[in-house]
């Protein structure tokens, strides 16, 4: 008589279950999201419009008021804007069937915020700073805005085209899936 072998059974594996937003929560999300990403595109043109103003006057007092509230925005509305815009993102991609890092349009968007993010906090602002302080001491005519004038002029116009080519990637969803993407999709699973 021989021995059959036992068969075992395999442990039931654990399906992780995958971080998802109850509907209301998305909704609000996208709300969130939508609203202060809309925020800071238009806090971006009133920037440009502003770096323009500031390079352009010969008043020394529009030059004062404008390089002013050039930081007043930096300062408070562009910082919160930003923050909640880029968590707001991150939170509906890795709770929605987007995923974070699944398809080309998602991290063309996290990439831009990201750069976006980390240069007006670290290279705008304090040149901002810098154009307000000059022009607070010039105190006269002709406004002394000096090199922070020169460079505002063109890199904070270049800022709102990058924000609205982020918005114009959501809308659109261009390049499909990443690798990972193709791997994790429903259709890969089933084949």
């Amino acid at each position: 008589m021989s021995a059959t072998p036992v068969r075992q059974h395999a442990p039931a594996q654990k399906t992780r279950k995958k971080f998802e937003l109850r509907r209301s929560t998305r909704k609000l999300t996208l709300a969130v999201h939508v609203v202060t990403s809309v925020g800071w595109v238009g806090l971006s043109l009133a920037m440009a419009v502003l770096a323009v103003m500031g390079y352009t006057t010969d008043d020394a007092a529009v030059a004062k008021g404008v390089y002013y509230a050039m930081y007043v925005f930096d300062d408070t509305a562009v910082t919160v804007f930003s923050v909640v815009a880029s968590l707001s993102g991150i939170l509906l991609s890795c709770g929605t069937k987007w995923g974070l890092l699944l398809h080309w349009w998602i991290i063309a968007k996290w990439v831009i915020t990201l750069f976006m993010t980390i240069f007006a906090w670290f290279v705008i602002h304090p040149i901002v700073m810098q154009a307000s302080e000059n022009t607070a001491k010039a105190g006269g005519s002709p406004p002394q805005p000096g090199w922070p004038a020169d460079f505002l002029l063109w890199s904070v116009p270049v800022l709102f085209v990058l924000l609205t080519v982020a918005a114009v990637v959501s809308v659109y969803k261009p390049w499909g899936r990443t690798a990972r993407g193709t791997r994790t999709s429903p259709r890969a699973a089933r084949a």
